[in-house]
């Protein structure tokens, strides 16, 4: 079909404000009606629901005018045209079972009736204003389309960097969560149709962030960010609640097919391929996503949608570390002493004393599907749906890393940029990491609604399982300095200060200089999580144009189950490493390296105590019980509204960790510590809209942040003597534990905000002031106490310090921008900037910063398509920056780390090749930015930098 014919039966098969979808066909062409007098956006929405027939028609005139009354059995024309009384519109009723509204003074020229169809096929985008416009407090949405969504963009977090306000914590080149105005993802509630979701967080830990690289996009429609909170949404989110909202076969008249099949090109090459690293692409990856749906019954009131996707990509990796340690010679290439820049006779050029890098070679793999079954029986009011799925991400990872302290004995050669050390001591690890994700979901909704009342019961079962073998070998070597001894190698140094061996003379020597092995390990994890929510929500005269008193109420009980366990061996150390390492084809880093894929496991000797005890520490399980009633009480005036209600948020929860004695070893038994807490939540939202579609919301409210299931669970571990965690002096020993009487974070949130819609409701232009005062803010802190007699660093979580946060967003969308030539363009753009204020206590003196944690100064998000019906086809390019952002804090504030600011842009565009096949380019990371990671209060040092290099979509569309 052609590029308008295609779009015009999208714009019948989906409800936006100018179309109403039917929910079952039309078998007679009379009807009894009683339909009062109202709205005729809602008389139309109630007449197409009742009679099966679908009606287009533009909602930015039929808001503003009355339906007449009608009543009594009769024809659905005639009733239609009875419907509308006065009002000026022309009906097109050529197919009686699609009819066509418009103004009396529009003509059927070409330009006005390709004028229409893109007002009626904005699909997606003009739902998701519908929702920011009907919502009272403050909210942003995006829609996955199949045909146009950039085919990488393969996971919720993806989409939803694009929003205003959002930053994607990336887990090398994709996002893995979202903050959401500067708030950690950790305080972020994440729901599918009002489900919490169970999620494994990083490394199989147990934490609130929910992994949405899990989610595929595919899977649902609209996905909603509420930044503003009333009491009919769960208390436990500071940041935001994200809803994602399961796709419906009702989106569609009847079957729906969508196939896409793609193949990946990453140019980062990596070691797979060589090096002795089996079974992986170098370069290439595929894929192949589909979506199939259709309505069925006498009445066609039943649906099933299915969704299925597969992915293997390849993802390579480099890293350079850069370590704070320099040399400084003097003219005559002796060292400084003391080495530091400022004593007198420096050359006035740096030298590296440890160079640090590593290649990583990924293989990514995803597969799984999901189905929902619905049911909308005609003229009930009922509905009912059922929805499974269930995905598996798996990746197999080889690390090879090297790190060399160089001798400060003596340089050669040196340049500003290069020059030429000898080898004091080289370190090589090994790491493969072949880890397993499952999640999976079974959720229903059952919901009855009439003219004034709505009551939904969902209920839903979710989990998520984690496995992951990772074996990890480190060998350590101090070459001689004789002259036949000795081991050069020549460096370079880049325009960021990181440095680079380039050249190791003799390679063979190095590996012969007696490699002993310093850690030889395995690790067995195995993570769950359940998570049962039963939710039952009543709704009286809340329907977008009801008026005067309405309200809502209702419960939620959910429960959570957590499991950590690990079987680790740990063999002892020692032994001649070499025989289990070679001399690579592909050096970078240069160096040798351990051949993984063979390594003699049989021939180590286990360390059965020290494996014994750290399996036992590794373990916990934490159960959690939730209770939630809330009241809401609504007044809607014409052009206002008022909604003040209150929620009672309710936790009780049991954990159940590892005893140890004085000596951090355990006992063998199980400790159980129990804690909760209740606090009522109440929230106050004013809306006004003033003429030119000019809206106003105002909304204060109270939420929780709830602490992390590993904060309140996790074993102590004290040890005295030698430790890390201990410093020279009086203080010998160091205790960590978890905290299980920690309290939820609570804070309150103020928000005003201003929307201007434009264009006929296909724009809008925002702006936002919100502002956050956290009480009872949980940062891991230390203090001293006396243990044993001892003089102890105590580090644990605790209830410290109070935290703020402020910030304007701005933001603007337009749809349908008309550019010459039938062409036009789509933009979405925002820019938010925020403040945030944290007291940190670290080792006895207090530290003020000036951001929270996961806490950027600026984001700046959105999307440009361009559409050219010359090509039937479209160029999209998506962008995201964030600035630099604390990622983890230390009680030494010059040992604070974050990543550095982040800018990504993709592009790609389509062409439809027949009128079922189109075709798909992309480009991801196409400026080739890198990722940097910083350290110091101001994360103002380089730590390390990654290269992913940039990835390569084409595909094949069939719709």
């Amino acid at each position: 079909m052609s590029f308008s014919s295609r779009s015009f039966a999208l714009a019948l098969s989906v409800s936006v404000p100018c179309l109403v979808p039917s929910f079952a066909s039309a078998q007679d062409s009379q009807n009894v009606f009683s339909l009062p007098a109202q709205s005729l956006t809602s008389a139309l929405t109630a007449f197409s629901r009742q009679t099966g027939v679908s009606v287009a028609f533009d909602a930015n005139v039929t808001n503003s005018l009355r339906s007449s009354p009608l009543y009594g059995k009769m024809d659905n024309l005639k009733a239609l045209r009875k419907l509308l009384g006065k009002n000026a519109l022309k009906v097109n009723a050529s197919n009686p079972k699609h009819i066509t509204l418009r103004t009396a003074s529009s003509k059927k020229s070409a330009d006005a009736e390709a004028d229409m169809v893109d007002n009626l096929t904005v699909k997606g985008s003009r739902h998701e204003l519908r929702t920011k416009r009907n919502f009272a407090g403050v909210v942003d949405s995006i829609t996955y389309d199949d045909t146009s969504n950039l085919g990488g963009a393969t996971s919720i977090a993806q989409l939803l960097t694009q929003l205003p306000g959002v930053t994607g914590i990336r887990n090398g080149d994709e996002p893995r969560y979202i903050s959401v105005r500067g708030v950690s993802a950790d305080l972020n509630q994440t729901t599918l149709d009002g489900m919490t979701l169970a999620s494994i967080s990083d490394g199989g830990s147990i934490r609130r962030r929910v992994n949405m690289q899990n989610i595929p996009a595919e899977m649902t429609g609209e996905d909603d960010i509420y930044k503003t909170f009333t009491a009919e949404q769960d208390g436990g989110a500071i940041g935001a609640v994200i809803n994602m909202n399961p796709r419906s076969a009702f989106d569609h008249e009847g079957l729906y097919k969508y196939v896409n099949a793609y193949g990946i090109y990453g140019t980062e090459k990596g070691s797979a391929g060589a090096n002795r690293i089996p079974g992986m692409s170098p370069h290439l990856g595929q894929g192949a996503k589909a979506v199939f749906s259709d309505r069925f019954g006498k009445h066609k009131e039943f649906g099933i949608i299915s969704s299925f996707r597969y992915q293997k990509r390849t993802r390579n990796t480099t890293k350079k570390w850069q370590e704070d340690s320099y040399n400084y010679y003097n003219t005559k290439g002796k060292i400084l002493s003391p080495n530091d820049p400022s004593t007198p006779g420096w050359n006035g050029m740096t030298a590296p004393r440890y160079v640090d890098g590593g290649s990583y070679s990924n293989d990514l793999n995803s597969l799984g599907g999901a189905t929902r079954l619905e049911w909308h029986p005609e003229n009930s009011g009922f509905s009912a749906s059922v929805m499974g799925y269930a995905y598996e991400r798996w990746e197999n990872s080889f690390m090879e890393h090297n790190e060399y302290l160089l001798d400060d004995s003596g340089i050669w050669n040196q340049t500003p940029t290069s020059g030429r050390e000898y080898i004091y001591r080289a370190r090589t690890i090994g790491r493969k990491d072949n880890w397993q994700m499952n999640t999976n979901g079974v959720l229903g909704n059952l919901s009855w609604h009439d003219n004034i009342s709505t009551l939904k019961l969902r209920a839903g079962y979710t989990w998520e399982d984690y496995y992951d073998h990772e074996p990890y070998v480190t060998a350590r070597a101090y070459p001689k300095e004789t002259a036949k001894g000795a081991v050069y190698a020549d460096y370079t140094i880049d325009k960021n200060n990181v440095a680079d061996l380039v050249n190791i003379i003799d390679m063979n020597k190095l590996l012969n200089s007696g490699y002993a092995f310093q850690t030889v390990q395995q690790e067995y994890d195995r993570d769950h999580e359940g998570v049962t929510n039963v939710r039952l929500d009543y709704t009286r005269n809340l329907n977008p144009d009801s008026h005067g008193f309405g309200f809502a109420s209702g419960f939620e009980w959910r429960s959570l189950n957590a499991t950590n366990s690990s079987d680790q061996l740990w063999y002892k150390p020692g032994g001649n490493a070499a025989s289990s390492m070679f001399i690579p084809n592909m050096r970078n880093p240069n160096g040798p390296f351990f051949d993984l894929a063979n390594f003699p496991w049989d021939k180590q000797t286990l360390d059965t105590a020290k494996s014994n005890n750290y399996t036992q520490l590794a373990y916990f399980r934490y159960q959690e019980q939730l209770f939630d009633g809330y009241v809401s009480l609504h007044y809607k005036w014409r052009n206002s509204q008022l909604i003040a209600g209150v929620r009672a948020d309710s936790v009780n929860f049991n954990s159940f960790i590892p005893g140890t004695d004085s000596s951090s070893n355990p006992t063998g038994k199980i400790e159980k510590n129990r804690g909760g807490y209740i606090n009522p939540l109440p929230s106050v939202t004013f809306v006004h809209e003033f003429p030119k579609n000019l809206i106003l919301h105002a909304v204060y409210s109270q939420s929780v942040g709830r602490p992390q299931p590993t904060d309140l669970a996790r074993a102590a571990q004290y040890s005295c003597g030698d430790s890390q965690n201990t410093q020279p002096g009086d203080i010998n020993c160091s205790l960590s534990r978890g905290n299980p009487n920690l309290m939820p974070r609570k804070a309150q949130n103020f928000d005003i905000s201003l929307d201007k819609f434009f264009d006929r409701g296909k724009g809008v232009f925002s702006v936002a002031y919100f502002d956050k005062m956290i009480k009872h803010d949980i940062y891991t802190t230390r203090s001293t106490q006396i243990i044993n007699d001892e003089l102890t660093y105590v580090t644990q979580p605790r209830n410290a310090n109070n935290s703020s946060l402020m910030g304007v967003e701005v933001s603007v969308v337009d749809r349908s921008i008309k550019g010459p030539w039938r062409q036009s363009f789509d933009i979405n753009a925002s820019g938010t900037w925020m403040r945030g204020r944290m007291t940190y206590q670290g080792v006895n003196v207090s530290y003020k910063l000036k951001q929270l944690t996961e806490q950027p100064s600026y984001v700046f998000n959105g999307s440009v398509t361009w559409h050219i019906p010359q090509i039937r086809g479209a160029v999209k390019a998506s962008f995201s920056y964030s600035a630099k952002y604390l990622e983890g804090l230390n009680d030494d504030p010059t040992q604070m780390y974050g990543y550095g600011s982040q800018p990504s842009l993709d592009i790609g565009a389509w062409n439809d090749i027949t009128d079922d096949l189109r075709l798909k380019y992309e480009v991801y990371n196409l400026a080739g930015s890198h990722t940097r990671m910083y350290y110091g209060q101001n994360l103002n040092r380089l730590e390390a930098k990654e290269n992913y290099g940039r990835s390569i979509y084409f595909e094949l569309v069939y719709n």
